[in-house]
């Protein structure tokens, strides 16, 4: 039943990063790419229908996590309590930043709730970055050691960890990376012209640093946990998941030379698919990596609570009801926003 759980774990939070991700990178992008008004346009207007049917697979994972998993849950809270509400407090402000920047016709206001916008998305992408590297580094559990905010000796050598050190900052850079392109793809997918081909030129130069990373990141983590590759030994079919993955970033280097706007957001949604499962297959059946010899499985978190269970039926209607409206809002809206 834990397996189950931990399945249906892994289909809310690849939903959310699959849909809010697109969402989030186009609002970097936003910041980084759209330097005129028309290209601002396009992106807004690739985002106004949908962008709001998202975000509630973060807060069903959230709810489902504490209900099966509690000790991991509360963990987690403790470790990274602060940086969750803020990053909830940036989802809010990105909430308001993109409905005021539609409300406004002056352009410097509109600008400046834009470029507050497309900031509190790449806020939020720091966040998610730091949270997901730190699981993956380690944590402590039911001990009194605390995590620094900032490592000490900010070395891949030094035993001082921090939860602001070089393993969070490679694995933010790459989860930046990719949600950037994500959001890219998603942008060509909705609109057609020059823009486009700004935006492919982009995803071709960043799909190679995106190469390097994942390989830097691949390295770094056998690293820090040595035989943290053990299922693949186990499960040799399991070595598809990087195979498709690093295909993924091959094919949105030559995305320039394809016919169609749809493929680089599909190459995208597999990149982030297979990245997704190839970690949750590595880090199976452990929630997180610890930092003081323990750690918690999803055999060990608590999961046989009979007091939480009786929501059960509740938590499947509510994941049907995700899937339904996230359908609806996606097929109402689908095709090209601009001509």
């Amino acid at each position: 039943m834990e397996i189950i759980w931990y399945s249906l774990l892994f289909i809310l939070l690849g939903m959310y990063i699959l849909l809010d991700g697109y969402d989030l990178g186009a609002g970097a992008s936003y910041i980084f790419f759209a330097n005129t008004v028309e290209e601002k346009k396009k992106i807004i207007k690739s985002l106004r229908s949908v962008w709001d049917a998202n975000e509630v697979w973060f807060f069903a994972f959230v709810l489902i996590l504490y209900l099966v998993f509690p000790k991991f849950a509360l963990t987690i809270f403790d470790n990274f309590g602060g940086y969750i509400l803020l990053f909830l407090l940036f989802m809010l402000l990105k909430t308001l930043a993109f409905n005021l920047m539609l409300t406004f016709e002056d352009k410097r206001i509109k600008d400046f709730f834009g470029f507050l916008f497309g900031f509190f998305s790449l806020m939020m992408i720091i966040f998610i970055g730091i949270i997901i590297a730190n699981i993956l580094r380690g944590i402590y559990f039911d001990s009194e050691n605390e995590l620094q905010f900032v490592s000490d000796k900010f070395s891949p050598v030094s035993s001082h960890t921090g939860i602001f050190d070089w393993f969070s900052v490679l694995t933010t850079a790459l989860i930046f990376i990719t949600l950037l392109i994500h959001g890219m793809g998603w942008i060509v997918l909705k609109n057609k012209g020059a823009f486009n081909k700004k935006l492919k030129k982009a995803i071709q130069r960043l799909s190679f640093l995106l190469l390097i990373l994942s390989i830097i990141f691949a390295i770094s983590w056998n690293y820090i946990h040595p035989g943290i590759y053990q299922n693949f030994y186990k499960y040799p079919f399991l070595l598809l998941l990087p195979f498709f993955y690093i295909s993924s970033i091959f094919g949105l280097m030559g995305i320039r030379t394809y016919q169609g706007e749809n493929k680089a957001f599909i190459l995208s949604t597999n990149l982030i698919i297979t990245g997704l499962l190839t970690i949750f297959s590595l880090m199976f059946p452990r929630l997180s990596m610890g930092l003081d010899n323990k750690e918690i499985t999803i055999y060990n978190s608590d999961f046989f609570q009979p007091e939480r269970f009786y929501l059960q039926w509740w938590i499947i209607a509510l994941g049907i009801f995700l899937l339904i409206y996230s359908i609806i809002i996606h097929k109402y809206n689908k095709g090209k926003v601009i001509d």
